[in-house]
C-alpha cells in the first residue's frame, strides 16, 4: 500500500459529508433554555401519566421546577419507561406561535397549531414541515418521583 492510498478513501468520506448538508439545516437550532423538573407521579395533576401513552405538559416555571423555551410534555411509554420532549416546534422555533401540544381530541400524537407539524409520542416527525424531531431531554425515575433535565 503506497503512502497516498488513503487519499481516495479520505476524499470519499469528505465528499460524503458535505453532501449531508440537508434541509435541517435550513431551521435554527431550537434555542437553549434550563429544564430542571421533578414530578410525583402519584400527585392527582399527574394521573394521565399512570397509563402507557398518557401524557402531561409542564409549564416553561411552575412548582415542577424549570422547564425549557415553551414547557415540556411528558410521555409514558410503559410503567420503567418516560420521555420527555420540548413543546417549542423545530420548524421556525423563533416564532412565538412554535408550541406543540398534545391533539386535543385523540390525545395520540402532538401537533403544532402554527405550522401544523406533527409528531408521534416518541417525537418523530409524522407530518408537516418540521424538518427533525422534538428535542428530547433526560428523563429518571427514583420510586414515584420522575426527574427532567437538559
Amino acid at each position: 500500500m503506497s503512502r497516498h492510498s488513503w487519499v481516495f478513501p479520505a476524499a470519499c468520506v469528505a465528499l460524503a459529508l458535505a453532501a449531508c448538508g440537508s434541509k435541517n439545516n435550513d431551521q435554527p437550532a431550537i434555542p437553549y433554555a434550563p429544564v430542571n423538573l421533578s414530578i410525583n407521579l402519584t400527585s392527582q395533576e399527574y394521573t394521565r401519566l399512570r397509563f402507557d401513552n398518557g401524557a402531561v405538559m409542564l409549564p416553561v416555571k411552575g412548582p415542577a421546577g424549570d422547564g425549557g423555551v415553551k414547557g415540556v410534555i411528558v410521555v409514558r411509554q410503559n410503567a420503567n419507561s418516560y420521555l420527555a420532549f420540548e413543546r417549542n416546534c423545530p420548524y421556525q422555533p423563533y416564532d412565538a406561535c412554535a408550541t406543540v401540544s398534545l391533539d386535543r381530541n385523540s390525545r395520540l400524537f402532538m401537533r403544532d397549531s402554527c405550522c401544523n407539524s406533527q409528531f408521534n409520542l416518541q417525537g418523530q416527525v409524522t407530518g408537516g414541515p418540521a424538518p427533525r424531531p422534538l428535542k428530547q431531554y433526560s428523563v429518571s425515575q427514583q420510586g414515584s418521583l420522575l426527574n427532567i433535565i437538559n
